[in-house]
């Protein structure tokens, strides 16, 4: 009997300690969307884990978006610089990690051509804020984006968090050929 009281209290107060995320407000998509576009200065800091066919790598990085314009900067996870690219007034540059500096029309290409790394950084802009440019794409119950397919890419939103009236993304999963992608952001700083 004393057992059974035990466990009982112990039941209750295990369920006491467990916690429920509250239930976004439905959203109008509409709305939200343009919210979203209309957000083009931000910056995040996180985590990027990147499988290919023929490596695995990781790094930590930091995107400024200012308007068209961006920078882009991956570090590894010890702190060592793998690269920075950034567009400013439609140029592209990219700094490799020995400090040479390369330019391309196009920064997918570019990035690939240095680490072998196939980043769509073209849609990146917009998928991390939530949003599915011109793509398909599917919505939660909420409103807020579930998935994008856009040409060989396949965006899968895992995990969201709200910060100064946005829905914003907090962990991102990318499919391309033969390339899986995960993005986890820590932080939002929004202009």
């Amino acid at each position: 009997m004393r057992s059974s009281f035990l466990f009982l209290a112990l039941a209750l107060l295990l369920a006491g300690c467990t916690t429920t995320q509250p239930q976004r407000e439905q959203v109008d998509w509409s709305q939200e969307r343009t919210r979203l576009e209309r957000l083009d200065h931000w910056q995040l800091t996180g985590k990027l884990a990147i499988i290919t066919a023929k490596e695995k790598g990781s790094a930590r990085l930091n995107w400024q978006q200012n308007g068209d314009d961006y920078r882009l900067n991956l570090t590894s996870i010890i702190g060592t610089h793998i690269l920075e690219l950034t567009r400013h007034n439609g140029r592209l540059t990219l700094t490799d990690r020995d400090g040479q500096t390369h330019q391309s029309q196009h920064a997918a290409e570019l990035v690939y051509q240095l680490t072998g790394w196939d980043l769509p950084v073209d849609g990146l802009p917009q998928w991390i804020k939530g949003l599915p440019g011109e793509a398909r794409y599917t919505l939660n119950p909420d409103k807020s984006l579930a998935s994008v397919t856009d040409g060989l890419w396949q965006i899968d939103y895992q995990q969201y968090r709200d910060q100064d009236g946005y829905r914003l993304p907090h962990q991102i999963a990318l499919q391309g050929e033969g390339t899986r992608i995960k993005l986890q952001i820590n932080q939002w700083s929004l202009k």
